[in-house]
């Protein structure tokens, strides 16, 4: 049951947020058939025939931002004894990866729970150039790390340091980054910077 909640969940969300600002479903929302993928909520459907891979991120306690696996293993048993391989440059066109985190605020009752959500929309040739898929080029990975504009410290425990690495990695990420308000709508016009309706 928890799978076809978050498949509707973000069905939902892709109905309001995508459909008023132009893009057509032209392919319906699936759960990611590599059973690996359920863990991060993985789900595959197509926009306006591009083929979209989607992942929610997992935020961990002791670092920053979300981690999130996108991997999956030969269909057939080979001499690398069934390990796992990245995503290939024809298994999509575009990774959607959704994020969401609860932060503390002080107020003067006490503490309140705040609730921001956003999604990463990473095009083919992004992923390609960062060697996030695998190519001719690049091995590929395995997983990584994205960081949201809220992501600023190591959470809630550890050092408390926002590594350069994680900077720099935050800096190319940004802007590929829309809000999702509480109503889980989209701007259209931040939609429109990452997909390029006219070229779409």
């Amino acid at each position: 049951m928890a799978n076809k909640n978050y498949r509707d969940e973000f069905e939902s969300l892709l109905v309001k947020g995508l459909i008023p600002a132009g893009y057509k479903i032209t392919k319906g929302v699936t759960l990611d058939p590599l059973s690996e993928s359920s863990k991060y909520e993985g789900l595959v459907f197509s926009i306006d025939e591009k083929k979209i891979v989607y992942r929610k991120g997992k935020v961990t306690t002791d670092r920053p931002g979300a981690f999130l696996a996108i991997w999956q293993r030969p269909f057939v048993d080979s001499l690398n004894d069934n390990k796992p391989i990245p995503l290939k440059s024809n298994d999509l066109d575009y990774l959607f990866v959704q994020v969401t985190s609860q932060t503390s605020v002080k107020a003067i009752e006490g503490s309140v729970k705040s609730t921001q959500h956003g999604m990463f929309i990473f095009p083919i040739a992004l992923l390609l150039e960062k060697g996030i898929v695998s190519s001719t080029k690049n091995k590929g990975k395995t997983g990584f790390r994205v960081f949201p504009p809220w992501s600023q410290n190591r959470g809630e425990i550890g050092t408390k340091v926002f590594s350069e690495s994680g900077k720099n990695t935050q800096r190319w990420q940004l802007p590929y980054f829309v809000d999702i308000d509480k109503n889980g709508l989209i701007k259209p016009d931040q939609l429109d910077k990452i997909l390029c309706h006219k070229n779409f």
